[in-house]
């Protein structure tokens, strides 16, 4: 997803279902629009990648990309992801309210987000919003939702036939 510099987050986004065993050589192009056009030349993106583990939609880690050229309409991204097996315990710098959590990106050694819960958003998780993703499904902004594994659409609310008995 591409994010600005309040850390809000552009209504346009991808979501991909990565299976190691189908997927694991398999190289992935995603386009991403900023959210305005024409692009607002005065805010700074960035592209903010996070990994959930869709059969219990846990939380696995987040990573950061810079847009190295801000003023081209089209910027060409290419990187690699890994995760790590082992967690990193570190000290978070941020305060981040009573509806986030201070969290380590991945790539980038001391720099920090917060994570907000679900119904919040904005730098410091500081900013309500309605939820209207379908239940057992996650809610990451009003327009973002991460299916389980038997759902699927916009909102989760699609059942996947060969699910039937999930």
């Amino acid at each position: 997803m591409i994010v600005d510099q309040q850390r809000e987050i552009s209504s346009y986004h991808e979501q991909i279902k990565y299976v190691p065993k189908r997927d694991c050589n398999t190289k992935f192009n995603l386009y991403l629009l900023y959210p305005d056009q024409p692009k607002n030349s005065s805010t700074n993106y960035s592209i903010h990648i996070d990994i959930y583990n869709k059969t219990d939609l846990t939380y696995w880690g987040s990573w950061h990309l810079s847009i190295p050229f801000q003023f081209l309409p089209v910027n060409r991204i290419a990187t690699q992801l890994f995760l790590s097996s082992n967690e990193q315990p570190t000290i978070c710098p941020l305060s981040c309210g009573i509806h986030g959590k201070c969290i380590a990106y991945i790539n980038k050694n001391s720099s920090y987000f917060c994570k907000f819960n679900q119904g919040y958003s904005g730098i410091y998780c500081q900013k309500e919003h309605n939820c209207s993703c379908s239940f057992h499904s996650l809610c990451i902004t009003s327009s973002m939702c991460i299916c389980p594994m038997n759902k699927f659409g916009s909102k989760c609310y699609l059942k996947h036939s060969f699910c039937q008995s999930c």
